[in-house]
């Protein structure tokens, strides 16, 4: 890069980004504030432009005469406890990540015998044929003012698989009239709030409702700041959803009703969200739309179906393996792109473990899509417990999104 265009910028290389930093500096100084040399006792340099290692996150820097300011508001300073936090709460079993034996439970699907596997798979396939699939069904719906935005040229195919989804969630808070006045629309993991932008446009701007996010991430970009809304009816909390107590909450102490929303919530995180809904005053709990991601990073003690799998003979080693097959649904051919263009998949030659498991790759596929239902119904069976009529759907096609099946629960 010439050095005429990085000469109103810092010009410090980044090794890791193999660029210089983009950051302007002020005028006559030659880094930003960031990489500037950190020491103390450099000579020659006005004291007001020294800067030091902050003391509470050694990954950044402040100047060494504001110290007492940064102090004050750096992220990495202690917080105040919200009263709405309670550590692991939500976590299930003394809110540990453990086993019976009190040791981190997950297993690679690796580390389990054939004969284990094969053994859970008929499981599976038992339960699956006698229960869930006697329950799941397709129900693909929309929302016009979605809908509107997907017809519009400018939005490729990312977007609109994500508006697609979108839509069909707001479609079936519709249809299981979610949608009412004096509601905390409540999305968990919210992320950029995509989901929450769009209940706010579907709920009616006149009644008292309000949406909460809940994110512990800080993503840039995020679609809350867009809506034209006072500061009441929009909120974002900062938190995990294992501390959360809703009932301290006070967009859900004024709300006579609760909506929980989850748009492919990863994993552990799900059953974080059931639960803290689970935990809430059950009077104003009136349901939700709940879709799902990466059954395999499930855990054992958070897992809100214990129940149904204890009642229809599925241990905790029966759940890992479940958690490890689930990723068969969603794994595609296993061959890097390379391979894919010049072999034949057809006539491709199982792995021998495969061949010990005696399973094709759509065979593997179809148990992996059976193994994520039935943890997905272990969590419908949870919140039916709850006093919830509940329904598991497809709610979008396989194209849009192999992740396509969620739970409704409404009174």
């Amino acid at each position: 890069m010439d050095k005429a265009d990085h000469f109103h910028h810092c010009k410090y290389f980044v090794l890791r980004k193999k660029r210089y930093c983009k950051m302007t500096v002020k005028l006559g100084e030659d880094y930003c504030g960031e990489h500037q040399k950190v020491d103390i006792k450099i000579s020659g340099v006005p004291e007001d432009k020294v800067r030091i290692v902050c003391p509470l996150d050694k990954k950044h820097t402040c100047y060494a005469h504001k110290l007492e300011k940064h102090l004050k508001i750096c992220n990495a300073r202690a917080k105040a406890t919200q009263p709405y936090l309670s550590e692991g709460i939500n976590c299930g079993l003394n809110g540990m990540d453990v086993d019976d034996d009190g040791l981190d439970s997950y297993r690679l699907l690796s580390t389990f015998s054939v004969a284990d596997i094969k053994e859970t798979i008929l499981k599976v396939n038992k339960i699956f044929d006698t229960i869930v699939s006697n329950v799941l069904s397709e129900k693909i719906l929309s929302n016009n003012v979605v809908e509107e935005v997907i017809a519009k040229p400018e939005h490729g195919n990312k977007a609109k698989k994500h508006l697609i989804q979108n839509s069909s969630i707001l479609g079936l808070l519709e249809e299981y009239n979610l949608i009412k006045p004096n509601t905390c629309y409540i999305e968990f993991g919210a992320g950029r709030g995509q989901l929450s932008f769009w209940i706010a446009q579907a709920v009616n701007p006149e009644d008292t409702s309000s949406v909460l996010l809940i994110e512990r991430a800080s993503p840039k970009h995020k679609k809350d700041n867009k809506l034209a809304r006072n500061s009441d009816s929009i909120k974002r909390i900062r938190a995990d959803i294992s501390d959360i107590v809703l009932n301290k909450l006070d967009n859900v102490d004024k709300s006579d009703n609760v909506v929980g929303v989850t748009k492919h919530l990863c994993g552990v995180a799900t059953d974080l969200a059931l639960r803290c809904l689970g935990n809430a005053a059950q009077n104003k709990v009136a349901g939700g739309v709940f879709t799902f991601c990466c059954h395999h990073r499930c855990r054992w003690t958070s897992y809100t179906g214990k129940q149904f799998l204890q009642e229809n003979n599925l241990t905790q080693q029966d759940f890992y393996i479940m958690c490890g097959m689930a990723s068969w649904a969603t794994c595609g051919t296993g061959l890097s792109r390379d391979r894919r263009k010049a072999e034949d998949i057809e006539q491709l030659k199982q792995s021998e473990r495969d061949l010990e498991i005696g399973l094709t790759r759509d065979e593997k596929a179809e148990v992996g899509r059976r193994s994520k239902n039935v943890i997905n119904y272990g969590r419908l069976f949870y919140l039916s417990q709850l006093g919830l009529k509940c329904h598991l759907h497809y709610y979008v096609h396989s194209q849009v999104t192999l992740e396509n099946v969620c739970i409704v629960a409404h009174r």
